[in-house]
């Protein structure tokens, strides 16, 4: 059976065109079967992160994947704010 996770996150934001611009850097070297995207959307940011669950250690991948973009998006925001 396939099973595929997806999950967005949507963040609104003042400037929302150069956050992702300073996002979209790190969307790089993601797990095997990881797909993301990350866009503005109505002056939010749009992550969207999905795969194909075919055992429990790609749930935990995607689980770490949205923790970076997390973790970005707070040190992005925390410099911008300065």
């Amino acid at each position: 059976m396939r099973r595929e996770l997806t999950v967005n996150v949507k963040v609104r934001t003042s400037d929302c065109a150069s956050i992702v611009k300073a996002l979209k850097v790190d969307e790089v070297g993601l797990p095997e079967g990881i797909r993301t995207s990350i866009n503005c959307v109505n002056g939010e940011v749009n992550y969207m992160v999905s795969a194909e669950v075919t055992n429990p250690r790609v749930t935990l991948s995607v689980w770490n994947t949205i923790d970076d973009f997390l973790r970005n998006l707070k040190a992005v925001l925390q410099v911008s704010k300065d």
